[in-house]
This record gives structure tokens, C-alpha cells and sequence, in this order.
């Protein structure tokens, strides 16, 4: 991670200030949200932008699912290109619920299903024609349930599970920033478990270069 453009401590202090506001509501691309608290906000830095402006260029899918859905904002932009049925999951209850009043607030693009689950644990069995993991990458000391590791363990525990809700057309997308380090990049830990990822789009900010890699399986499914 490079210390001179992002640090923890730095990190922390950004994030303290969206917890003190919280709860707030705000639009995100025609999308009413409330960020509930202890729910990482959808409106924070680059990334949620950057990744929602991207999504919202794609195909529609029929069956698409958010992983670590939070306040509900990919699940309800996927709904709004028109995917049939979206599925947003989290870990955190206090997102899912949050996740289930955005619904209210977002009547014409409903139904989306909201539900707690660790990963895959709870997911009823099917195939997704799209996932997108926004997962929080960045090294923490635990705001907002983000983990020291950078969220390696949680994304190499993803990559040992999709393989079962996925075919060799399922889109997976998964947005980083490069600056945070190779050790955290979903491009090195994908590789571990035979699926590749290439870049589809990128940006540069102050902080650094921030991707979108599109993941897919590079041989057989497990």
C-alpha cells in the first residue's frame, strides 16, 4: 500500500466523518438512499462512481447478483439496466435492512431481494448470469467491518465458492485501486482458483490508478 497517497490513519479519519453523519440520505444516479448506520457509505470516494457509471453501461442479464450489496446501491443500478431478477447479499444485517427500506424508496425499479448471508452460505443454489463484489479492500483497523488483511481472506473464500453459481458466461466485475497493493489485487488471487481477469476500464485520481477487472474461468469450473 502506498503510505504517501492513502494510509490507514488517513483512511479512518475520511470514513469517521460519514459515521458521524450517519444516518443521511443522498441520490446516487437517480437512486434514493439512505445510508443507515454502521453501513459503508455508497457515496464515499471513487470507486462507487467510478464502478456504477461502468455498470451502467452494460447489457441487462436475467438472473444478476450484488455481493456485499451495503446500503443496496449496485443491486437497485442493476435493476435500473435492466436486469429480471437481482439478488443483494451481505454479511452485515444492519446493510441488509438497510438495504430492504432503499427498497421502499426505490419503488419502479422493485422487486429486489435482499438477504443476510456469509459470502455463499445462504445463496440459494443457482447460476448468475452477472456478480459484482465491490468488497472493501482497503487495509483497516475495523471501521465499517473493513479488515486488516485488505480483504484478502474474504475475496480468496469468495473465488474458492462462486464456482458453484457460475457457468463459463457468467460476468463477474470487481472494481480495485491499484495503489493499495498487489498482495490485496483480485487479478494475483483470482489466478489461485483458475479464473483470470482482465481490465475493462480504469481511472486516475489523486490517489492513484483505480480498474475494473472482469473476471472469468480460465479452464474448467471447479
Amino acid at each position: 500500500m502506498n503510505n504517501d497517497t492513502m494510509s490507514i490513519p488517513k483512511r479512518e479519519a475520511e470514513l469517521a466523518a460519514y459515521l458521524d453523519r450517519q444516518p443521511y440520505l443522498t441520490e446516487l444516479d437517480g437512486i434514493s438512499l439512505e445510508i443507515a448506520k454502521n453501513v459503508f457509505p455508497s457515496d464515499f470516494g471513487i470507486t462507487s462512481s467510478f464502478f456504477a457509471h461502468y455498470m451502467l453501461q452494460q447489457t441487462p442479464a436475467s438472473n444478476a447478483l450484488d455481493m456485499g450489496c451495503g446500503s443496496g446501491y449496485f443491486a437497485f443500478v442493476l435493476k435500473k439496466i435492466g436486469c429480471e431478477r437481482v439478488l443483494g447479499v451481505d454479511f452485515n444485517k444492519d446493510a441488509v435492512n438497510c438495504a430492504l427500506g432503499n427498497t421502499l424508496r426505490n419503488s419502479g425499479l422493485a422487486p429486489v431481494e435482499f438477504i443476510h448471508s456469509d459470502l455463499f452460505m445462504d445463496v440459494p443454489q443457482t447460476v448468475f448470469d452477472i456478480i459484482i463484489f465491490n468488497f472493501n479492500y482497503y487495509p483497516s483497523t475495523g471501521v465499517f467491518g473493513l479488515n486488516p488483511d485488505g480483504g484478502q481472506a474474504i475475496l480468496r473464500r469468495f473465488f474458492s465458492q462462486v464456482g458453484a453459481y457460475i457457468n463459463h458466461q457468467t460476468r463477474i466485475y470487481i472494481p480495485y485501486s491499484l495503489f493499495v497493493g498487489e498482495e490485496h489485487d483480485p487479478k494475483n488471487i483470482c489466478a489461485d482458483f483458475g479464473f483470470v481477469a482482465e481490465i475493462v476500464d480504469q481511472t486516475t485520481n489523486h490517489s492513484g490508478v483505480h480498474v475494473i477487472y472482469k473476471v472469468s474461468v480460465n479452464g474448467q469450473l471447479k
